[in-house]
């Protein structure tokens, strides 16, 4: 693979490319001619020497590579097949296997849908291309769209940006022996991760705001650049500084596209028709697409169906386990109830009437059955597990705390109810 800029030519048969890779940065202003260089220079070419291209795109502008190359657009307005945001394998296969080019445009689609489908589709084709090694060109447009700098104030978490960054990483720094290529482009450097901004080997620099001066101000001190930052303010169009292997240097770059430039074309009234070779893919995919999205479709019926039955099984269960605490605590109470109290034993002076004997005998059992309902129940309770908290013992009757507290006071007032710190317990009564 060979790329062309005016004289400065990137071999990827010759040292450094053939070590590192291509990995190629476009930073200018906006309409400084960064997507018509990048199609000129470096993806028709690739498309022309064999090579299959994956293009994100956020803007419908490289549909037009259809009129002359076998590409696909998938989503947008010019869309050839629908993008499904959960079906990233599904491209990825179609890519590697078939070599199928693709521009996914993600002009109508969220945020948080576009960085992640991108960073599962470069997973699928990392994991493909260990097997296929298919020439393969992975180009962004604005890159700080996958890869910012500051994810404050974005609508995706901010872990699904690294997981895309150490994606992009990946493919830069291990991708070339698996025949990946990368180039992308930003406007301004400031704003893209300063990690993926370094994986570049060779970087164009073009016309740049008065703000972003700085940036560029110390990446030039690390060359003996033939041109000052303040230079590229009124930078020509075409006119680039290009920075690769320990040397800075101006060049021009007059090269033209093959096909009709996106961008320049926002009123275009026609599409051109896909080439009769990329028809078939685009059925088999579109077919591929459909079987999956029909898949998708059954499954989260079926899974709702089962979260559905899940729902009502626990709620059962909840009330089954509420019924035996109330039928374990009843049967506490009624065994506790049930327990005899022998009469003590009390010696009768001889000089009392039988009539005043009888009263002496104690009523212990009387004293409990004069209680009211809840405050034997909570008597009993305490008698047969003592130390209990107030919340134990509303979670057993299921009452409110108004209620347990009524009944407490019923049982101190009766001198039946001993409290030591928080935890309670039942006293006999006194005869």
């Amino acid at each position: 693979m060979k790329f062309v800029f005016n004289g400065f030519v990137v071999d990827c048969e010759a040292e450094p490319w053939r070590s590192e890779g291509v990995r190629i940065a476009f930073y200018s202003a906006p309409g400084t001619g960064k997507s018509y260089t990048v199609a000129a220079c470096v993806v028709e070419p690739f498309l022309e020497q064999g090579g299959t291209v994956v293009i994100f795109e956020p803007r419908s502008e490289w549909h037009t590579l259809r009129e002359r190359y076998s590409v696909i657009t998938v989503g947008g307005p010019f869309k050839d097949v629908p993008l499904a945001v959960d079906q990233a394998r599904v491209y990825a296969d179609a890519i590697v296997e078939h070599g199928v080019s693709m521009v996914f445009d993600f002009s109508e689609t969220e945020d948080k849908d576009l960085v992640r489908f991108a960073a599962e589709l470069l997973a699928r084709l990392y994991t493909l291309q260990n097997v296929r090694r298919r020439p393969l060109l992975i180009f962004f447009e604005e890159m700080a769209e996958y890869a910012p700098l500051r994810t404050t104030g974005r609508t995706v978490e901010p872990w699904v940006y690294d997981r895309m960054k150490s994606r992009i990483v990946k493919i830069a720094t291990q991708g070339r022996p698996l025949g990946f290529n990368l180039a992308f482009t930003s406007q301004r450097p400031a704003q893209l991760d300063f990690t993926v901004r370094m994986m570049a080997n060779l970087s164009l620099y073009g016309k740049f705001h008065p703000r972003d001066l700085s940036d560029l101000r110390e990446v030039l001190k690390s060359y003996d650049a033939p041109v000052k930052p303040e230079q590229c303010v009124n930078m020509p169009k075409g006119c680039w500084l290009a920075i690769s292997a320990g040397e800075a240097k101006l060049i021009t770059i007059t090269a033209k596209r093959k096909t009709t430039h996106g961008a320049d074309t926002p009123t275009l009234r026609t599409v051109a028709p896909i080439p009769e070779v990329a028809k078939a893919a685009v059925e088999e995919l579109a077919a591929a697409i459909g079987k999956a999205l029909e898949k998708q479709r059954q499954e989260e019926s079926e899974l709702e169906k089962a979260k559905q039955r899940i729902r009502e099984l626990e709620a059962k269960l909840s009330e089954a386990q509420k019924k035996i605490e109330r039928l374990k605590t009843a049967l506490a109470v009624k065994e506790t109830i049930k327990v005899e109290v022998k009469p003590a034993e009390v010696r009768i002076p001889a000089e009392l009437k039988l009539s005043e004997a009888v009263e002496l005998q104690p009523k212990l059992p009387n004293v409990i059955e004069s209680l009211d309902a809840d405050a034997r129940q909570v008597w009993a309770l305490l008698r047969q597990k003592p130390g209990k908290y107030k919340a134990e013992l509303m979670a057993a009757f299921g009452w409110g705390r108004r209620r347990l507290n009524r009944a407490l006071r019923v049982l101190q007032n009766r001198r039946l109810l001993k409290v030591q710190g928080r935890k309670l317990y039942a006293a006999e009564p006194i005869v």
